[in-house]
């Protein structure tokens, strides 16, 4: 089978972008013909769902099926095996359309894409950031954030941050975390204050759950305090057996997106029994700190159950300041 193949949990990320990329295009359907998506991480034209088989349309196709109104250009990045087959599967079922895939690291490429398409700066932008791991620089998401800022809103960015996984590459068994690791979270945090978390993890005064959502605070952080966004939206991406696998960061300076975004987000968790059943704990949590209690037992039934009328699975929350700048 064509493509490569791909947990649940994919879908129902490219359905999130899908629904986005529709919204953000109709919201400028009025006021502009240009519109730039970029897709930093483009990968393969199809893929499958491991476990079914059924067909998933790669983030490339999902783009360019924008279709009212559609993206007017369209820039790709893949490795540079793959760049010129991508580029002419994307031809070939999409003629007339401005596409570009730029081969090689796109952390490098980025640069000279922003700079040819600087004369349509002023175009609503939209960048789709979905490495498979850590490959994705702090940089590339500064300079992305630069190049739209002296107008109103920025380019609005989904990212997908591989937070768990780095449980997996900061050891805590006492041997030494290897450099090629500690340089590669350098370069995706641009700043080496990471290690602070990491760190307490070491001492054993978080555990590893509170170290993942330690590093999502700080990159949230980052991103609204350094490179200027008003607001970023976590969404937590669980496997089938409810563990946390990345979560997608939306940043955005735009009132609307926000709106739009949060409305997504909650649908796609009501749609999800593990985020879902996440959601609920959550709010029970708060609940019950509100109250200053604690439960021994819980309603598994509740926590598990189907979407209840009006009931809401996503809330927005603001970053808070790490607690190592204080």
């Amino acid at each position: 089978m064509a493509g490569r193949s791909w947990g649940y949990w994919t879908r129902g990320k490219l359905d999130v972008l899908r629904a986005y990329l529709d919204a953000f295009t109709t919201a400028t359907k009025n006021r502009t013909s240009e519109r730039i998506y970029l897709d930093l991480f483009a990968g393969e034209v199809e893929n499958h769902e491991r476990l079914t088989d059924e067909h998933i349309d790669g983030s490339a196709r999902v783009a360019l099926n924008i279709e009212d109104p559609p993206f007017s250009k369209l820039r790709f990045f893949e490795l540079e095996s793959n760049a010129a087959k991508l580029e002419a599967e994307l031809r070939g079922e999409f003629p007339g359309r401005d596409i570009i895939v730029n081969g090689g690291d796109c952390n490098e490429r980025i640069h000279d894409a922003l700079t040819a398409l600087r004369p349509y700066s002023w175009a609503p932008t939209f960048a789709f950031v979905d490495p498979n791991g850590m490959q994705a620089a702090w940089s590339t998401l500064a300079a992305l954030a630069d190049f739209r800022r002296t107008k109103s809103t920025k380019v609005e960015m989904f990212i997908l941050f591989a937070a768990p996984m780095f449980i997996r590459v900061l050891p805590v068994d006492g041997s030494q975390i290897r450099s090629r690791d500690a340089d590669k979270l350098d370069l995706l945090f641009g700043s080496a204050e990471w290690r602070q978390i990491y760190e307490a993890r070491l001492s054993g005064v978080i555990e590893a759950a509170e170290a993942r959502e330690q590093y999502l605070n700080f990159m949230r952080w980052r991103l609204e305090s350094v490179l200027g966004y008003e607001w970023t939206h976590p969404l937590e991406i669980c496997n089938t057996n409810g563990s946390a696998i990345y979560y997608m960061i939306f940043a955005t300076d735009h009132e609307a997106g926000t709106r739009i975004m949060s409305s997504i987000y909650a649908n796609a968790a009501a749609e999800f029994p593990a985020m879902r059943e996440r959601a609920r704990r959550r709010r029970q949590r708060a609940r019950e700190e509100d109250h200053g209690l604690q439960s021994l037992f819980s309603d598994v039934a509740a926590l598990e159950g189907p979407v209840q009328r009006g009931e809401r699975f996503y809330e927005h929350f603001a970053p808070e300041k790490p607690w190592f700048l204080e």
